[in-house]
């Protein structure tokens, strides 16, 4: 890895001892999730942004990790209470799948889907100051990308969205970690989905780079296809992606949940491969929605692209040069 992925892994590294949801996607993935987006703005909501962040970006880890950065931080949690648990919505894939199976928020509010929405209302609304828009703008744009990390809407036999499972080696083509290597981080199944998967996704590639190959990888029907629906359908169809696909092996057979380390070994063959696929998918529907989001807080007339519709902005939704925003 190059000094700045160095740099990622040790600031991850100090967060791991933090509760469930400190991370999803990593910092990296959060910063595509903001790249593809900003490429998929209107001309009026790239103005909004621009007014509201100045010279930051959508993709800038100021901007999109910033709730990670904040948890736990007595001044936040003062001004935003409870906010270390906005970043998941805990639905059990142990659940029997019969006539009575419902998926349901816990009705507190803090869960991401409700603030979801609760961010682009404040992020809409023209009244409220610029640094609490500001703040807004950066809660949307991290837990809509959380949203769409599968093990950040599912859990299983208690393991918090798979942090609780080791995971003694990550052996994939591009990118590859174990618990020798980094023994004050030892990897876990939540671990894996939040960075491992994405470096391995990125083989390497810069981020500006990365994203762009995301963004012309979408098809128009996907735009508008992924344009749909409203935050709780994309958090089940998230949990459903762990529920069929995070927690099993390649085969379909289901990942082991002891908890004792040394935990699994996951290669290409039995995991990674078979995988990678969906993470593709995940950030890239994350983009999509994101800028849905954000079109909808920041355009009065913009409305979701319907079928037979052109899903790209004006300019073709071309990828900016460097981070987004």
């Amino acid at each position: 890895m190059n000094g700045k992925n160095w740099m990622i892994v040790w600031l991850a590294a100090g967060m791991a001892a933090l509760p469930r949801g400190v991370l999803a996607w990593g910092p990296e993935g959060h910063a595509v999730v903001g790249d593809l987006a900003a490429g998929l703005l209107t001309p009026d909501a790239k103005r909004q942004v621009k007014s509201i962040l100045g010279n930051k970006r959508l993709g800038d880890y100021e901007v999109s990790s910033w709730p990670d950065e904040i948890r736990g931080a007595q001044e936040y949690e003062k001004r935003y209470p409870g906010n270390g648990r906005w970043h998941f919505v805990e639905f059990n894939v142990s659940e029997k799948y019969d006539e009575d199976f419902e998926l349901k928020l816990p009705g507190d509010g803090h869960d991401i889907v409700t603030q979801v929405g609760r961010w682009q209302k404040e992020l809409a609304a023209k009244g409220n100051r610029m640094p609490r828009r500001r703040d807004a703008l950066k809660f949307l744009v991290h837990f809509t990308a959380d949203l769409h990390q599968p093990l950040h809407c599912a859990y299983r036999y208690g393991d918090m969205g798979g942090n609780m499972i080791p995971v003694h080696s990550f052996q994939g083509r591009n990118y590859r970690i174990s618990a020798e290597d980094a023994p004050e981080h030892l990897p876990d199944l939540h671990s894996v989905w939040d960075e491992c998967m994405v470096y391995e996704l990125m083989a390497g590639r810069s981020r500006p780079a990365f994203a762009k190959a995301l963004q012309e990888g979408i098809g128009g029907e996907q735009l508008r296809r992924w344009s749909q629906g409203p935050p709780f359908d994309w958090a089940t169809d998230s949990y459903w992606r762990a529920r069929k696909q995070a927690y099993r092996w390649a085969n379909g057979e289901n990942l082991p949940f002891k908890w004792a380390r040394p935990g699994m070994d996951l290669t290409s063959e039995n995991y990674i491969d078979a995988r990678l696929p969906l993470v593709q998918e995940q950030l890239q529907k994350a983009g999509v929605r994101l800028a849905r989001l954000l079109n909808e807080a920041l355009d009065p007339d913009y409305a979701p692209p319907a079928v037979g519709e052109s899903a790209l902005p004006p300019d073709g939704g071309k990828a900016p040069a460097a981070g987004g925003g």
